[in-house]
């Protein structure tokens, strides 16, 4: 199958947060890049993929949702076929703009909205053995000058397998542009828009 899309929940996280560097993980640490494309465009994690580059820049212009940490990596899956035992993947961990307003039911809606279009693209998966994992979260946020709140986000981890490094590498910058372009899909896109007006 090209492409396989799961859902599930996870463990939460405290927004800012510091840089994580261990035998997995190589996160910069939190950057505030909310309306700031600039500032999107210097994320070290994009400087090692254009496509991820590129997708935290989009999302920086277009304020629907931010960026709240993303990473890279790649490994072996030796019990997988030949075909598919190189496995480059990474994740991006996104919030609504007004995340202090926006619900669970919403992230439900955006989980869904990402599947439903993301199954639309198996055409644009072809040969490719890609795997996405959409995990609902919690995050504590602390950020300067704003109150303190618990809110939900979505963590969206994506793997894509080949029968080299390299070809994971080209696939997994293939896959993440599909993300990218369905993030900004107004089917996607409208789940988050917090409505401020709404009764309370």
């Amino acid at each position: 199958m090209p492409l396989q899309i799961s859902s599930r929940g996870g463990d939460g996280i405290t927004v800012p947060y510091g840089p994580i560097f261990d035998g997995v993980r190589k996160n910069s640490g939190f950057s505030d890049v909310r309306g700031r494309p600039d500032l999107a465009a210097q994320i070290a994690e994009g400087g090692t993929s254009k496509a991820l580059g590129n997708l935290l820049v989009r999302a920086a212009r277009e304020n629907v949702y931010f960026s709240l940490g993303c990473d890279l990596g790649d490994h072996q899956e030796l019990e997988s076929p030949a075909g598919q035992r190189q496995v480059a993947g990474g994740y991006i961990q996104v919030a609504a703009i007004n995340y202090s307003d926006a619900t669970t039911d919403q992230y439900d809606e955006f989980g869904k909205a990402m599947a439903s279009e993301l199954r639309n693209l198996r055409k644009r998966a072809h040969s490719f053995h890609w795997r996405i994992e959409l995990v609902g979260t919690w995050v504590k946020f602390c950020l300067p000058s704003e109150p303190a709140v618990t809110s939900p986000s979505m963590w969206i981890w994506f793997f894509a397998a080949a029968r080299t490094k390299e070809k994971a590498l080209a696939s997994r910058e293939s896959l993440i542009g599909a993300i990218s372009d369905v993030f900004h899909m107004p089917k996607v896109t409208s789940t988050l828009l917090v409505d401020l007006h709404r009764e309370r």
